[in-house]
């Protein structure tokens, strides 16, 4: 399977370890999309920066192919993760040059693909119906769980992708019905300790999260979604995909990062450690 993620990355910064990580939604499912067998490519831009550079020499030493990876001038986004009982939150952040618009060419690009995904953070709502018209298109809409943004995109996606812990299993089934309903293949949420439903117009689904000592949970939804996509498009079964799905994500949460490639935070975000000091305190 060839997969074209399409959108955002950004520099994970741990200010505690004062280490960063490359990473974004698109960025994490082109690596472990690679991981399980897929020919992943990347599409988005990163600055002429460290960050950049950190970003283009994991992502093909993934194999992950960057021949349409921007290096425009200016900052590489980042963002701050501080951990609290290896739950996330966010600190201080900045997009940097990430948001872009496609052109023909990198259209005609996707369109060499057998899928392409996206996410509500690459800011492309206005030409998501372009690369659906080539290519079945994965979405990750995150939290927006049925709201008014949702139902603007939902008509454009085949594989739909929620995060929906903040719903309860009903309302959860009911949303992938919906999502269904609108358009989409298959719908798929992920609701953290309480395990995964899947749902592809005709199956509800329901999948229990891997127990896992928790260290960091940032990438485990996309590392789920990479999972859930070349499990489907290979044919292993809706079943089998969930459960690989849940193995591989639940293995991300043991270390920082989303796919690991650490290194030094550079040298204009050191400041970052102080900041976050005053969230540990």
């Amino acid at each position: 399977m060839r997969l074209a993620a399409v959108g955002d990355n950004i520099t994970d910064c741990y200010p505690e370890a004062a280490r960063m990580y490359p990473g974004g939604n698109c960025v994490n499912v082109a690596v472990h999309a690679a991981r399980s067998g897929a020919r992943a490519s990347y599409i988005g831009a990163a600055g002429q920066d460290q960050r950049g550079d950190q970003l283009a020499e994991a992502l093909r030493a993934e194999g992950v192919d960057v021949s349409h990876l921007r290096r425009p001038a200016g900052p590489t986004g980042y963002a701050t993760v501080i951990n609290v009982g290896g739950e996330r939150t966010f600190g201080p952040y900045d997009r940097g040059v990430a948001r872009f618009r496609l052109e023909d060419e990198e259209l005609d690009f996707i369109a060499t693909h057998e899928l392409a995904h996206s996410s509500y953070s690459a800011h492309l709502d206005e030409q998501l119906t372009a690369i659906a018209e080539r290519v079945p298109l994965s979405f990750d809409f995150d939290a927006h769980t049925g709201d008014d943004y949702a139902a603007k995109v939902i008509p454009q996606v085949s594989y739909a992708f929620f995060s929906a812990s903040q719903l309860s299993e009903a309302e959860t089934g009911d949303l992938l019905r919906w999502a269904c309903g609108e358009g989409a293949r298959v719908a798929v949420a992920t609701r953290g300790a309480a395990g995964a439903l899947l749902f592809d117009g005709r199956e509800l689904l329901a999948e229990p999260a891997v127990r896992v000592d928790v260290v960091d949970t940032l990438g485990a939804g996309d590392t789920f979604i990479a999972h859930v996509l070349t499990g489907l498009t290979s044919g292993l079964g809706k079943r089998a995909a969930l459960r690989r799905a849940s193995a591989h994500a639940a293995q991300v949460c043991t270390s920082l990062g989303a796919f690991g490639h650490p290194s030094p935070m550079s040298s204009d975000l050191t400041h970052l450690t102080a900041l976050a000091a005053k969230e540990w305190t």
